[in-house]
């Protein structure tokens, strides 16, 4: 029975940490995209602000978009997009390191049940024949 529950109390664990895993990869991508709309936000409003000083609209547009939209872009892709799939693999392959030690540690359990209960087998022929003799 101790066997059973150690089993299972692993099981859950390797689980869980998965679970944590995926959960943190959602939160890090939701961080991404609220960057990503803030830095477009962020563009819109100096764009804005710059037209209502007088500036040419096309002139302004081409010179924020390479200083200020590109890297407001792709800095929220690149970072977070990449950690949240980093973390997003990690859980992937924790959880199937975990499936693959459970079904080691199945099988072992299952080879010590049948090695307990051929030494038992084993026993009772012996004792049977020092009762013969």
């Amino acid at each position: 029975m101790g066997i059973k529950e150690k089993n299972e109390s692993k099981k859950s664990k390797g689980s869980s940490i998965s679970i944590v895993m995926y959960l943190v990869a959602s939160v890090v991508a939701l961080i991404g995209v609220a960057l990503l709309v803030n830095n477009i936000l962020l563009f819109k409003s100096t764009v804005s602000q710059a037209v209502a000083q007088g500036y040419d609209i096309a002139t302004v547009r081409k010179a924020l978009l390479t200083s200020q939209l590109l890297p407001g872009i792709f800095e929220p892709i690149g970072i977070y997009g990449g950690i949240a799939f980093l973390i997003l693999g990690v859980g992937i392959v924790n959880k199937k390191v975990s499936n693959c030690l459970m079904l080691l540690t199945k099988v072992e359990v299952d080879n010590n049940i049948i090695e307990e209960n051929i030494v038992n087998v084993e026993n009772i022929e012996i004792e049977q024949e020092v009762e013969k003799a």
